[in-house]
């Protein structure tokens, strides 16, 4: 959880927000852009549904957007499920696109795997993953709010995938940046593996719908 104040005309945070997988976030690594005089400009309508923003104090909106941090935090917790899986296919889906070969990392590899054997191909879908009908784990851009099933694809790294020593890279996201928007909450972060496999990784999150609505990476 996280309080909002204000410092010089600006808001800052004070507390820590749990991303899942991309990262726990404290203090100066949470942010937005927008300043006191943007959000009584732009942000007219939330805000007068709740106070008179004519009258109301700076200080009095940092309350607001307290509340409206936390809420985005509790409704991404209430879905993390969802919203880990999609980070992990668009993390797999930018390794697969440049044929990344993250086996030239010694912690993120799997003691006992013979990365040099010819037949290895970590990006093929393996013919028992088809049959098993691990095809389908749902469209990247779409929503992480429950609204729609999707098949786990953590459950097909750990199954098929086990040379990719998941739960080092895992450990070692570093978390860059969060920032709250009126309608959505993005974030940034990298790997600590000289950005093996992710370098400033970011996306902006719909807090309608959970959606991932802007990836980059690389």
């Amino acid at each position: 959880m996280v309080t909002v104040y204000v410092e010089n005309g600006e808001f800052k945070f004070r507390g820590t927000f749990d991303f899942g997988y991309i990262g726990f976030y404290r203090d100066d690594q949470i942010e937005m852009v927008d300043t006191c005089e943007d959000i009584r400009d732009e942000w007219y309508d939330e805000i007068s549904e709740v106070m008179d923003i004519d009258t109301c104090t700076d200080e009095e909106i940092a309350a607001f957007l307290t509340d409206r941090m936390n809420a985005a935090e509790q409704r991404i917790q209430a879905h993390i499920g969802e919203i880990n899986e999609t980070f992990l296919r668009h993390v797999f889906d930018d390794m697969a696109s440049c044929g990344n070969e993250f086996w030239e990392h010694e912690e993120l590899t799997v003691p006992g795997f013979d990365y040099d054997d010819p037949d290895f191909d970590f990006y093929k879908m393996p013919e028992e993953a088809i049959k098993e009908g691990h095809t389908d784990f749902g469209s990247l851009a779409g929503p992480n709010d429950g609204t729609v099933k999707k098949d786990s694809f953590e459950q097909y790294l750990r199954k098929y995938k086990p040379m990719f020593n998941l739960d080092n890279f895992l450990k070692g996201i570093e978390p860059e940046c969060v920032c709250l928007h009126q309608d959505s909450i993005s974030f940034q972060c990298s790997d600590k593996y000289d950005f093996a496999v992710i370098c400033g990784a970011y996306d902006d999150i719909d807090l309608e719908d959970l959606s991932f609505t802007d990836w980059h990476n690389y």
